[in-house]
């Protein structure tokens, strides 16, 4: 996988998304969803040893075109963790993570630069959204 996927959120979600995106994507045969690097953020994290781990994680992690990192809410000390991992010039960060973000970069073509994969994760993530109403309105 030439571009990386890392997963940073709130404990148990990372490792929940990677789970769900392995469920999905193991039907394809592809096993890219093996690939992603997870750091589940305990509440009582000091945000500076959050961004060791998460410096190495990435750094362990295979990526010849960069690293999307995924982050679950804007502001939050995941959040905070992964921005300060974009002074590698390698980092994307999208705050806002779900499983429709993340199947849509594993679905992306393997040639795609990191941008790209990153602007179609996004995409992914805001058409998987969507919101129902039942036949008896509001009540």
């Amino acid at each position: 996988m030439p571009v990386g996927i890392c997963i940073i959120a709130h404990e148990p979600l990372a490792s929940a998304l990677k789970l769900c995106a392995q469920h999905v994507w193991s039907a394809t045969g592809d096993a890219s969803a093996d690939d992603i690097v997870v750091y589940d953020v305990p509440s009582d994290t000091d945000p500076e040893v959050g961004v060791a781990e998460a410096r190495r994680l990435i750094d362990a992690l295979p990526h010849e075109d960069g690293v999307i990192v995924f982050t679950d809410l804007i502001g939050s000390t995941p959040s905070n963790i992964a921005h300060k991992l974009l002074d590698d010039e390698r980092v994307r960060v999208i705050t806002g993570v779900n499983l429709s973000a993340i199947v849509t970069a594993l679905n992306a073509p393997k040639d795609d630069p990191a941008n790209r994969v990153m602007t179609v994760a996004e995409s992914g993530a805001r058409a998987g959204i969507s919101s129902s109403i039942g036949r008896s309105g509001e009540r």
